[in-house]
């Protein structure tokens, strides 16, 4: 018997996203982010992302994990020197994707302490069914996080071997 595989569309309860306008870096966002709602989003390698010509480009990327709420978080840039992640919201250098499965997520509170950190020029929420890619970018961030808890256990493999 075959095994076949189907790409399952996720559904606009699956994930929020919040376009974050700032003129500073990557990490001193993440460390505004962490201080104010009390996270730890840790630089991962960045991201590359694909369309249907091929690769895009490689972003910045941040993730965290709140097993308590069970929702993952995760901070990636929309620009790079030669191109950008979401075209249609370019005046946004960042973004914030919640995937989450059981809580639903307080928006409008979330979006008041985004735009009180000094260093976010603005924040809004993006409407998913807005993004043509936006299946593209999910499987992307998936296939790149595999990609790097891959790295991260067979560095931690010999440790537990013997």
């Amino acid at each position: 018997m075959k095994l076949r595989l189907k790409k399952t569309k996720s559904t606009p309860s699956d994930h929020l996203l919040i376009g974050i306008s700032s003129a500073h870096e990557d990490f001193r966002l993440s460390y505004f982010l962490n201080k104010r709602f009390q996270t730890s989003f840790i630089k991962l390698p960045d991201v590359p992302f694909y369309n249907a010509k091929g690769l895009i480009g490689r972003f910045k990327f941040h993730s965290f994990y709140n097993p308590d709420l069970r929702i993952e978080y995760y901070l990636f840039s929309n620009k790079n020197k030669q191109s950008v992640v979401i075209p249609k919201y370019r005046h946004f250098e960042y973004f914030v994707l919640f995937k989450h499965t059981t809580f639903s997520v307080p928006v409008e509170d979330i979006l008041k302490d985004l735009w009180s950190i000094p260093i976010v020029n603005a924040a809004i929420r993006i409407p998913l069914e807005n993004i043509k890619n936006l299946e593209d970018i999910l499987e992307d961030i998936e296939l790149h996080l595999l990609e790097v808890n891959s790295h991260v256990n067979k560095k931690e493999a010999p440790h537990w071997l013997w």
